[in-house]
C-alpha cells in the first residue's frame, strides 16, 4: 500500500514561518502561538465564549434549552452550531439520558473557561473605567 501526502505551497511556508509564528516571550521561554490558532478562532466566534460560560454556571449540566435561553437574542441554528463545534473540539461533553441531552464541560472546557476569566475581568474593569 501507498500512501501519497501531498503538501501545499501553503503549508511549506506555514512550517517555515512557524517559528516566527511562536512570538511571544514570557520570562525565560517562548509561546508558539500557532497552535492555539484554531481555539483561538473557535472561541472568537459569536456566543462561543457565552456558550462555555452557561454550560459552567451553577451546575455544569445544562439541556439545549435551558442553554438558549440564558443566552439573549441568540438563535437556536447558532447555538445549535456552536454546541457541535464545541463537542468536536472536547471543550463540551454531549450526554444522552432518560431525560435527554444534556451538555457538560469537559476538563479541557473548564481549563479554558478559568483561562479566561481573569482576560475577561479585564476588559470588564478596563471598560468601566
Amino acid at each position: 500500500m501507498i500512501i501519497l501526502v501531498t503538501t501545499t505551497n501553503d503549508d511549506l511556508r506555514r512550517l517555515e514561518n512557524k517559528s516566527k509564528a511562536c512570538m511571544i516571550e514570557d520570562r525565560d521561554f517562548t509561546v508558539c502561538i500557532d497552535p492555539s490558532l484554531p481555539l483561538l478562532n473557535l472561541i472568537g466566534k459569536k456566543y462561543t465564549m457565552m456558550v462555555l460560560g452557561v454550560i459552567g454556571n451553577r451546575g455544569n449540566m445544562k439541556n439545549f434549552n435551558e442553554i438558549l435561553k440564558d443566552i439573549p437574542y441568540s438563535s437556536s441554528t447558532i447555538i445549535s452550531k456552536r454546541l457541535k463545534e464545541l463537542q468536536d473540539f472536547r471543550l463540551i461533553q454531549r450526554h444522552k439520558g432518560a431525560d435527554g441531552v444534556t451538555y457538560s464541560l469537559s476538563r479541557f472546557g473548564h481549563n479554558v473557561r478559568k483561562s479566561l476569566l481573569p482576560l475577561l475581568h479585564l476588559v470588564e474593569k478596563t471598560s468601566l473605567d
